[in-house]
């Protein structure tokens, strides 16, 4: 009983010690104390590593840039870390990041979005099982970041997205594709046509067979768009998405290639 006390000890001072120099002046001890966290998370109880995850949270919206670039580096050792069996401490993890990141990407500060975009892809792509119950808070945040005027923004959506739309439920796929097909059908500017079809073709891509009911409506607005005789690069893109619609939904897109 003392030693385990003792080890208690040892580790909580070892996380209140790595933690305070994330915030360390000097760069390296930043980059040293970050390596840290990786070996830390597997040894210290569970109440700790929740304590870590929330510190490292808090300061990914600091106003102190280097802080908040460091503790998103943090936050995506802790993540890959994560013992992904380890239960109840991964769901209760998830449950206390989904929120705050949730939060982040809808801020207007461009660098915190991106890294919470980049933080909540990693987490669906490890533990999405876990974060099921709170897709709904997760696509609120999500959607709307695809009309966002930053190409990069797009981008790293595109891939939380896709990540997510694996395991959620019906209701919440047909949002997002019907979402990405009323925007097809508006005709908006080419930057936005292009994000909802480069989407489109990457939830194919991770969920393909679930796009099925929707592949006529979206093969129709294709071939619109791959007319378009001004612009390569949109055309390009709607090769791309009809080459995965092929490979994951040749039933479906069958009655659409001429023979």
């Amino acid at each position: 009983m003392a030693m385990q006390m003792q080890y208690h000890q040892i580790t909580h001072l070892l996380e209140k010690m790595v933690l305070r120099l994330l915030d360390d002046k000097n760069g390296e001890v930043q980059n040293l104390a970050v390596k840290c966290l990786g070996p830390l998370v597997n040894k210290v109880k569970e109440p700790q590593v929740e304590i870590i995850v929330d510190t490292l949270c808090v300061n990914m919206v600091s106003t102190n840039e280097q802080l908040r670039d460091i503790s998103s580096i943090g936050l995506k050792t802790v993540i890959s870390e994560l013992p992904q069996v380890s239960k109840p401490l991964a769901p209760n993890v998830c449950q206390l990041i989904t929120g705050k990141l949730s939060a982040a990407i809808e801020k207007e500060d461009v660098s915190v979005q991106l890294e919470a975009l980049d933080i909540m892809a990693d987490l669906l792509s490890r533990f999405g099982e876990f974060l099921v119950p709170y897709h709904d808070t997760i696509l609120k945040a999500l959607i709307p970041q695809l009309g966002s005027s930053r190409q990069a923004v797009r981008k790293r959506t595109i891939v939380a997205l896709s990540h997510l739309l694996i395991l959620c439920n019906n209701i919440a796929y047909n949002k997002v594709i019907l979402h990405l097909i009323e925007g097809l059908e508006k005709r908006q500017d080419s930057g936005s046509i292009r994000t909802y079809i480069q989407c489109l073709a990457s939830i194919c891509r991770q969920a393909g067979h679930r796009l099925s009911p929707h592949i006529d409506k979206v093969m129709f607005l294709l071939k619109q768009y791959s007319q378009s005789e001004n612009d390569d690069e949109l055309r390009e893109f709607c090769l791309q998405a009809c080459e995965a619609f092929v490979y994951r939904c040749p039933d479906s897109v069958g009655p659409h290639i001429p023979m």
